[in-house]
């Protein structure tokens, strides 16, 4: 089946200010000047930098941005993130399911999303086989212990809301072109900043208003203390949302390996459709041992 589920787009707030886009310097320095240097061409061609993209609104993006936050929160290194995963339950569940969901934990002593006690080493989002299921592949083990895969219907209703997670042992379809996938690796620096971008963009972009719990357990998990405290400030000053650098939400989104290993790229479009599209490109710096954010800086408009 050809079709993209970019089309299922639950109504969100983006549409509206789309034409009154303001974006914003970076906190500190604005834009940073790169020094062209001729360089010899290399004698082996050099791995494709890693990456993820997301699309405001689509199934496949939201289930991965819950999946993924969900997995970081559960793996936190100071112990399990409980405000987050709650937040993040109560986000992205279906109210009536989330209670069918809790009763089903109390009575098989296991997470009612992973379906286990522990957390996956990786995973996998595609489309299902209708526009409102997901297929959710979860990878247990690795290194010296046998690997495991989990796999999920995940069902949505047609405003976004989980509905049902359920377990299946059909394989996934082959990638194709036609066919959206998303993939995380735990622990990974690119798939975690990720997976706070496109959780943070979903709260942000709540069908109603803003999911303001939800957008604050996010930054505190994932935004080193000082540095979250800076850019409060900076944000009382500039009137404009910090992490995204503008005042709206963007329509799509790419994050990449940046620089070094403490660096993560962040790319954002804004608008399309009627209006310009407008994009920006952050730098994202991270603490060498937590991985936590400790710097956010605009580098670029296009």
């Amino acid at each position: 089946m050809s079709r993209n589920t970019r089309a299922l787009r639950r109504p969100g707030r983006r549409a509206a200010v789309a034409a009154g886009l303001v974006l914003a310097v970076g906190l500190g320095v604005s834009t940073q000047a790169v020094a062209q240097a001729a360089a010899p061409t290399p004698a082996k061609a050099t791995a494709a930098p890693r990456s993820i993209t997301g699309f405001n609104g689509d199934l496949v993006t939201q289930t991965a941005d819950f999946y993924g936050a969900y997995i970081d929160a559960k793996d936190d290194a100071a112990g399990p993130d409980t405000k987050l995963a709650k937040a993040l339950r109560t986000h992205y569940l279906a109210p009536a399911f989330a209670k069918r969901l809790a009763a089903w934990e109390k009575k098989n002593n296991l997470d009612g999303v992973l379906r286990a006690q522990n957390v996956p080493v990786e995973w996998t989002v595609s489309e299902g086989r209708n526009g409102l299921d997901v297929i959710v592949s979860l990878t247990y083990g690795g290194g010296e212990s046998p690997t495991t895969t989990t796999r999920f219907v995940v069902k949505h209703e047609v405003l976004g809301g989980i509905t049902d997670i359920r377990p299946t042992s059909a394989a996934p379809t082959k990638p194709s072109a036609a066919k959206r996938s998303v993939s995380g690796r735990t622990g990974d620096s690119v798939t975690r900043i990720a997976d706070f971008y496109g959780a943070y963009v979903d709260a942000k972009d709540g069908a109603e208003n803003p999911d303001t719990k939800l957008a604050k357990a996010l930054r505190t998990h994932y935004l080193a203390p000082a540095f979250a405290k800076r850019l409060t400030a900076w944000e009382k000053k500039n009137n404009v949302d910090g992490v995204l650098r503008a005042q709206n939400v963007p329509v799509d989104w790419t994050v990449s390996e940046g620089r070094n290993s403490r660096e993560i790229r962040v790319t954002h479009a804004f608008g399309g459709g009627e209006t310009p599209t407008v994009t920006t490109d952050l730098v994202v710096k991270l603490e060498p041992v937590s991985g936590d954010v400790t710097d956010i800086r605009r580098t670029s408009t296009h």
